[in-house]
């Protein structure tokens, strides 16, 4: 998340996601942590509206003493602080390939997703997926695939619009099970193309 984007339309569906499965039971000791690309320019009113549009608590925002664009490895360390459900917000995504320098900052990589959930065999981590030029479910088997290849029988579920998607990871593939339904309930008829589920292996999907 960069502060240019912060308070856009888009902050408010992840919102309404995270509102929805919290009070559902479906989230537990859930965090968020915004992946801030430009954290030196984040004022204490910037982290207040990330919560609020996030609709958490404050306390539910982590907080880091160093920035992802100056030490990752510091960084991901902070994340792995907190052992309950996390959501990550990068600017673009996750990294399926190589990546300039300048833009690193910008993408999560998928051995840091597979180190998040290696932490936690039951925790459920979601990432937000921008998509440009390309379909979203095409983007979205490309990601799986990728993390797959470092997490043995990886249970993902997704949420996709036409340009975004929201990623749920896990080792059990029941809890991001759990998620698919919710949001199947919710959606009814209009949830397929929209709601995907299953488990990826290095194989393939299973």
């Amino acid at each position: 998340m960069n502060t240019t984007f912060l308070g856009d339309a888009l902050d408010h569906w992840k919102g309404s996601l995270f509102e929805s499965l919290q009070n559902a039971g479906v989230l537990t000791d859930f965090a968020v942590d915004p992946l801030a690309s430009d954290l030196h320019a984040w004022k204490q009113q910037d982290f207040d509206l990330y919560a609020r549009l996030l609709r958490v608590e404050l306390l539910q925002v982590l907080q880091h003493k160093v920035s992802i664009a100056d030490n990752r490895q510091q960084y991901f360390l902070e994340v792995l602080s907190h052992a309950g459900d996390l959501f990550i917000d990068p600017d673009t995504g996750v990294a399926t390939g190589r990546v300039r320098l300048e833009h690193h900052r910008r993408y999560v990589e998928p051995a840091e997703i597979g180190q998040l959930l290696d932490s936690g065999k039951k925790r459920i981590a979601a990432v937000y997926q921008h998509v440009h030029g390309r379909r979203v479910a095409d983007r979205v088997d490309k990601v799986r695939q990728a993390i797959g290849k470092r997490i043995e029988k990886l249970g993902w579920s997704s949420y996709e619009s036409g340009t975004v998607a929201m990623l749920f990871l896990s080792r059990d593939h029941h809890r991001v099970e759990a998620v698919s339904e919710h949001f199947r309930r919710i959606l009814g008829l209009r949830a397929d193309g929209r709601i995907r589920c299953g488990v990826e292996s290095e194989h393939g999907h299973a």
